[in-house]
Order: C-alpha cells, then sequence, then structure tokens
C-alpha cells in the first residue's frame, strides 16, 4: 500500500511552531514609609523549561516524540505554579496519548482526554497525574475557578524547577485520513505563596483560589 505520509506542524510561536505563553504575577505587598529609600521587591518570575523534538513527518500508526515540559523559578521569591497544556483540537487529542517516562524504550502512555469518563477503560493521563505526588489537575468539568490547569502541589523556590509535568507524545495515525496538523498549547503561571497580609498560604489551592477571588 502506498503510503501518504504528511508533514506535521505545529502552528504558532518557536520553530515548528509550538506556541507557549508563559505569564508571571507579581503580587508581593511591602510596607512604605515616608523616607526617600528604595524598596526592592522580590518577584515570582517563571519560565517554561522543555526539550521539544517533533517529528519530520507524521506516518500512519505510532508518531512518538520528545516534549518535556517543567517550570522554573527564575525570580528572587517562592511560588506556586500552574501548566495549561492541551491540543488544539479534540480529534488530536482523541488519538494521542502522554508520558512522563524517562527511558523511551519502557514508556508507559495514557490517553491525552482530559474529561473523566468512569465508562471508558482508558486510564486518562490526568487521572494518572491526579494519582502521584507532584502534579494535580482539576478537570475541566469540575465548576470551580481553577478547573482546566495542572498544579503543581509544592512550593517551587527561587532557582529550582519542577519535575517534569510529560516527556513523550504519542500520536497514532490508524490511516492516512488521520494525518493533520495540530498544536499543542502550554502555557504557565505563577502566584506568590503569602497572601496580601504576609500570611502563608496552607497551600497551593488555598494560594489559587485566592488569587481567582481577586
Amino acid at each position: 500500500m502506498k503510503r501518504n505520509n504528511k508533514t506535521l506542524f505545529f502552528i504558532g510561536g518557536t520553530l515548528l511552531a509550538l506556541l507557549v505563553a508563559v505569564s508571571a504575577v507579581t503580587a508581593y505587598f511591602v510596607t512604605r514609609d515616608s523616607s526617600p529609600n528604595e524598596i526592592k521587591i522580590p518577584q515570582n518570575v517563571i519560565g517554561v523549561s522543555e526539550t521539544f523534538d517533533p517529528p519530520d513527518e507524521q506516518t500512519t500508526g505510532d508518531n512518538i516524540f520528545r516534549k518535556t515540559v517543567s517550570i522554573k523559578n527564575t525570580g528572587g521569591a517562592p511560588c506556586f505554579v500552574r501548566v495549561y497544556a492541551d491540543f488544539s483540537d479534540s480529534f488530536a487529542r482523541s488519538r494521542s496519548f502522554i508520558s512522563d517516562g524517562d527511558d523511551p524504550d519502557a514508556l508507559n502512555f495514557f490517553s491525552a482526554e482530559r474529561i473523566i469518563d468512569p465508562d471508558d477503560g482508558r486510564l486518562t493521563f490526568v487521572e494518572y497525574v491526579n494519582r502521584g505526588d507532584d502534579w494535580s489537575f482539576v478537570p475541566d468539568d469540575s465548576g470551580t475557578p481553577l478547573a482546566g490547569y495542572y498544579y503543581y502541589k509544592s512550593v517551587l523556590p527561587a532557582g529550582s524547577a519542577t519535575p517534569p509535568l510529560f516527556t513523550y507524545i504519542k500520536t497514532v495515525n490508524e490511516s492516512d485520513d488521520d494525518i493533520d496538523e495540530f498544536d499543542i498549547t502550554v502555557y504557565s503561571e505563577s502566584v506568590q505563596t503569602t497572601a496580601p497580609d504576609g500570611t502563608p498560604y496552607s497551600d497551593y489551592t488555598a494560594a489559587w483560589t485566592d488569587r481567582a477571588g481577586q
């Protein structure tokens, strides 16, 4: 059978156009008196640290490529971070799988679907993430203001990086008709670890819930 290879493009900002939007929230509160002394405010500034090695072409069958995403705190203050990561269309997501493994020869992949369906026998990546110690995903249909993001559970100290959220993507094309262009969007945000009155937040959910109410 003749194989009709089609090029995989990631339309967006960088080469092969991965769209990466990074947002840092600087919201530290200081007390000033009437003196003209300069007060330097420690800022929580973050960046997406990634390894991205997409295939030159998609083919029928399994298309596996490396995409390691972690978040680094490049500022001078600790912070909580969260990540939005998703495929550009539902069809691409439905035939894709995600892994956080290190060994390319022994990867476990989980469905990229973001909605947890109890009638679907497949274990989704978001379910897998929620069983671990590092990250937590709040489902899109949870009805909370925190929905749709992966949350790093711990405080991220200045100069440190999170463990990778994921490391590899697999897209399965059952026929040539499945081969199509798609994007993977990664967007990260940070928030301070203390409330406006200086009280430390009890955990990441308290920090982000307070942020959502501002």
